[in-house]
């Protein structure tokens, strides 16, 4: 795929799902479900798919190491995003309701762009052009597909906040436009002939991969009430986990 396409894939239907939710508003236990069902989805396929290929003809132990610093940037996001990226949009006071939450939207945006950095140049990770087109695929899906409910959430945080909807369309484009760019980045280091860009996509799959391992494990936790599952819940994960299997 070119950059235009990317672009589209990723962007596209999350800017477009942000836009129909400034209008209608959902209701957090089907907010839960969607999440749960993308975050048993990236889980599926970080576990069944795109570790098995991390891990293919490369040292393993620094894979590793980045697969944990991957899972440990995430945490330290979620520290300024207050987890956003998990469905929590609540504002706690009247004062934080008069002012854009600058951390969380950092946190989001740059949340984001990590996620964007390996996709480009995801076929070299293989030189099967098969696999590295179901790599990049996966990893495309993967993110639009755990982007779209944050997008919900994101434009809901936004609204909470006494935002205008002009500033929340500005807000979600930037939002949307986060993982592309972080296509854009590997495109310009590969364009511009950086030293080793083999190596660097690589270990930014393997953050990637540590920043999904992270948010699929955190979000199935959450979707718990009382420390029990509902059918539904249990339903919307099982659904996530067989759609990774199809497609992968």
């Amino acid at each position: 795929m070119n950059l235009f396409e990317l672009t589209f894939y990723l962007a596209f239907p999350v800017f477009i799902t942000g836009i129909i939710f400034l209008s209608l508003k959902i209701e957090a236990k089907y907010l839960r479900f969607l999440l749960a069902f993308s975050a048993a989805y990236l889980f599926a396929i970080s576990v069944t798919h795109l570790l098995p290929e991390c891990y293919e003809n490369t040292n393993t132990k620094l894979i590793g190491f980045f697969i944990l610093i991957g899972f440990f940037i995430q945490i330290l996001i979620e520290y300024f995003s207050a987890g956003i990226e998990h469905g929590h949009i609540h504002a706690h006071s009247s004062s934080c309701k008069k002012n854009l939450p600058l951390g969380m939207i950092t946190g989001l945006y740059l949340h984001s762009l990590l996620e964007g950095l390996p996709i480009y140049q995801s076929g070299i990770i293989d030189s099967h052009v098969h696999t590295v087109l179901s790599t990049q695929q996966s990893l495309i899906f993967g993110i639009t597909l755990h982007n779209i409910p944050i997008a919900i959430a994101f434009v809901s945080l936004l609204l909470e906040h006494k935002s205008s909807k002009f500033k929340a369309v500005l807000l979600l484009i930037g939002f949307a436009l986060m993982a592309p760019l972080g296509c854009l980045i590997s495109y310009l280091l590969n364009t511009f002939g950086v030293e080793n860009i083999d190596g660097f996509v690589k270990l930014s799959f393997a953050v990637v991969i540590g920043i999904f391992l992270h948010i699929s494990t955190a979000i199935m936790f959450e979707t718990s009430e009382n420390h029990k599952y509902n059918i539904a819940k249990i339903a919307s994960m099982i659904a996530g986990v067989l759609l990774a299997a199809f497609i992968s």
